[in-house]
């Protein structure tokens, strides 16, 4: 049975924590997962072009073949999903000439007027960083993406265990993401936490609000 939850948002980010130990035996639904998708397409990004992928992972087989990618986490099969967070290789014309057809249908204008036009202009500026700066920019993204996704995971009450302990290179070679222009920045494993998790017992530790903020 699925966890109502019944509190506020920062309610929920005490509530939440990274987990160890998923119950295999409990499963996402499909409206949970549709809430989850839906928070992933609203995510902002840099330019609003979002230059990524999330592969969503149910499969048992599929899960057996990252485990050991992963490091054998058994999260990886414990949980309901995983959700494969990408970005792409590099940055293509075609980014920009797709997210300007669509913008300009959305907002029921014409590509060549010059609202969108300067808008165009505006977006190839990434066209011309190096590949590296690409790279980073492009892992940046995915990294604001993972934010957003936590916090509405928590506020769901959904559980949830971001994961960058894998073996990248193997991974996008395995699942054949190199040849669709993908490459794997996160893991990202949901479900519901089990009882058995050792985390369970652990306080939630921060630092103090005086450590962490200044006001000038």
């Amino acid at each position: 049975m699925e966890k109502e939850m019944d509190m506020d948002v920062i309610e929920a980010l005490k509530w939440r924590y990274a987990v160890k130990k998923f119950d295999a035996s409990k499963k996402l639904s499909d409206a949970k997962i549709n809430k989850v998708k839906q928070a992933i397409q609203l995510t902002p990004t840099s330019m609003g072009l979002q230059l990524m992928k999330f592969i969503m992972v149910e499969s048992p087989e599929v899960k057996a073949k990252i485990k050991p990618i992963a490091y054998h986490q058994p999260q990886i099969e414990e949980a309901s999903h995983l959700i494969l967070m990408c970005r792409k290789t590099n940055v293509e014309p075609n980014d920009v000439d797709s997210f300007i057809q669509n913008a300009a249908d959305v907002n029921q204008m014409e590509v060549t007027s010059k609202a969108m036009t300067d808008y165009d202009k505006s977006l190839r500026v990434c066209l011309s960083f190096p590949p590296e700066q690409q790279k980073i920019w492009m892992d940046n993204q995915v990294y604001i993406a993972l934010g957003n996704l936590m916090t509405v995971c928590a506020v769901e009450g959904i559980d949830a265990c971001p994961m960058e302990g894998f073996d990248r290179k193997k991974l996008n070679e395995e699942l054949g993401l190199n040849e669709q222009n993908l490459d794997a920045v996160l893991i990202f494993a949901l479900g519901y936490r089990s009882e058995e998790d050792y985390r369970l017992d652990f306080k939630k530790v921060r630092r103090p609000m005086e450590d962490l903020f200044d006001t000038i």
